[in-house]
């Protein structure tokens, strides 16, 4: 059977760990795959731009990211759930704003990584939540993580929306102060393919999933997961047990069409698709 090379990405966070592992430990050589991993600090948005370019054959995007990415004609398949419990956004803004809870945000302007990321999705979630009307002109765009704590230090009226335990350091220091948690009403990862290599070698790159999703499960099931999760993250030892407990990994490749379509209504309904 011939080598297959794959170039995968994901956000360097601690749910892709079981990429990782997999990657590493040599895995994916019994279905002949060389894989290669690729991070994208600035999330979902880049890694569409990267799919669609053929800088990347396989992505983990958030699921909201991605059905509006597919909607708007992007050249991938979504093949996967990947983490099936929903992903707990920290709603953070500058430890020196005028922003003390969720109702102060109609002052704020929105840091986001980019136009069709998470960071800037979630934010019409949060403002139908808050019933508070939003629009383009509020949305300042900072790449990534790092783009958001150099924006942060100098002050002003600015909200952050990124993964809460991946902030919870900068809480932690002072950096950033944490309003509210805004959790998504759907499962928050799934693996994404090149339509034409997905077309081409479909059951080996099922194969490739099952195997990083049974990686995951060992990884869960581990009496050592939360001190190798910390230590790779730079995470407390208790803010790693809250969040394993939070987080399942998708069980199998199975993914509900009816769940992607309710995805997609739900942004149709913020006029985002």
């Amino acid at each position: 059977m011939k080598n297959l090379k794959l170039r995968i990405g994901g956000v360097p966070e601690h749910f892709n760990l079981p990429w990782h592992l997999t990657i590493n430990a040599g895995v994916l050589k019994e279905y002949n795959i060389d894989a290669t991993w690729s991070d994208f600090p600035s999330g979902t948005g880049s890694m569409v731009k990267a799919l669609n370019n053929n800088e990347v054959d396989v992505a983990m995007l958030l699921t909201e990211g991605a059905v509006k990415a597919q909607a708007q004609g992007g050249n991938f398949e979504i093949i996967s759930l990947y983490i099936q419990s929903p992903l707990i956004w920290g709603v953070n803004v500058p430890k020196n704003s005028d922003l003390y809870q969720s109702k102060d945000l109609n002052k704020a302007k929105f840091a986001i990584s980019r136009l069709g990321s998470g960071s800037h999705l979630m934010a019409y979630l949060l403002a139908e939540q808050e019933k508070m009307a939003l629009n383009e002109d509020r949305f300042k765009i900072i790449n990534n993580l790092a783009g958001a704590r150099k924006l942060f230090k100098q002050g002003g009226n600015f909200v952050f929306l990124w993964e809460k335990f991946m902030t919870q350091p900068y809480v932690d220091n002072g950096e950033f102060r944490r309003i509210a948690n805004l959790r998504t009403p759907w499962p928050c990862f799934v693996v994404c393919v090149r339509k034409d290599l997905y077309a081409q070698a479909q059951d080996r790159i099922l194969s490739m999933v099952s195997a990083v999703l049974k990686t995951a499960q060992e990884l869960k099931d581990s009496p050592i997961a939360e001190k190798i999760i910390a230590a790779k993250y730079s995470l407390q030892l208790q803010e790693v047990s809250e969040w394993l407990t939070l987080t399942e990994w998708a069980k199998n490749t199975d993914i509900d069409a009816n769940l992607l379509q309710n995805v997609r209504e739900k942004l149709v309904s913020l006029n985002l698709v």
